[in-house]
């Protein structure tokens, strides 16, 4: 099923690479919003989506010990008309967390090489930043199906990860490295992978040289837990009931080895 290689690096646990550090935020060319959006015209063409694909590993392990956060979806999700307060609402946002969240990387917070987070105040790494990000905002009510976690490629090849916001004027980006909020076709990275409108926990290929036509797989109902987080539980499951049957026997074995 389309979820196979999903579970699949579940049980293999595979490594992703992490976010680079910088000493300070990108400056790009600023889109010419007069602070306005009523002035916007679609900019550029949509972001092109593939097929769907294996999330991040550290999506996943954030899945498995929050499945209630990677549930949820839209069969028919809207662009939200990016008004002037909205507009207000994703620079607020962007800059309070680029000025306010210190960038830590995982191996300092959490001792392990990848592990996803909401970032706190004790700060986070880019992926935790944009996961803030998107709480925020659905918090002051943007619909979540239009603010994906994306991962890209940075020109040195170094993981990164952003927030992309679908609205009616296009697909602008959340960034840590840039106050500035600009169209994804303005940013200086190579587009790996995002979260999918229908179901936060599909990922979709974002990547246009590995673009493959297939057939689309149906979508589990709304409100369904993640196939590899049912996956995972029902490995563990299985893996005590196993433990359980077999420690009465070699409790046995124990017994008749200490009668001798």
């Amino acid at each position: 099923m389309w979820y196979g290689k999903i579970i699949g690096a579940v049980l293999l646990v595979s490594a992703l690479g992490g976010c680079a550090v910088t000493g300070g935020t990108t400056s790009l060319s600023p889109l010419a919003m007069n602070n306005d959006p009523a002035l916007l015209q679609h900019m550029s063409e949509a972001m092109p989506v593939g097929q769907q694909v294996v999330p991040p590993i550290g999506y996943i392990g954030y899945c498995l010990r929050n499945a209630e956060q990677c549930a949820g979806g839209n069969d028919r999700p809207v662009n939200p008309e990016l008004t002037a307060e909205r507009w207000s609402q994703l620079n607020e946002v962007n800059e309070y967390v680029n000025r306010n969240i210190p960038q830590r990387e995982d191996d300092e917070l959490y001792q392990r090489a990848e592990w996803w987070a909401v970032a706190g105040a004790q700060g986070g790494d880019c992926e935790d930043l944009a996961m803030l990000k998107q709480k925020l905002l659905i918090d002051r009510g943007w619909p979540a199906d239009s603010l994906l976690i994306t991962v890209v490629r940075e020109w040195n090849g170094e993981g990164h990860a952003v927030l992309v916001v679908e609205t009616d004027k296009g697909e602008y980006i959340l960034d840590n490295k840039n106050w500035q909020i600009v169209a994804w076709v303005d940013t200086p990275y190579t587009w790996v992978k995002r979260q999918s409108r229908e179901r936060p926990y599909i990922w979709v290929n974002l990547d246009k040289r590995s673009f493959r036509h297939i057939a689309m797989q149906p979508l589990p109902p709304v409100g369904t837990i993640a196939p590899f987080v049912t996956a995972a539980l029902a490995n563990k499951a299985l893996k005590n009931r196993t433990l359980t049957e077999l420690r009465p026997a070699q409790m046995v074995g124990e017994t008749s080895s200490l009668n001798k």
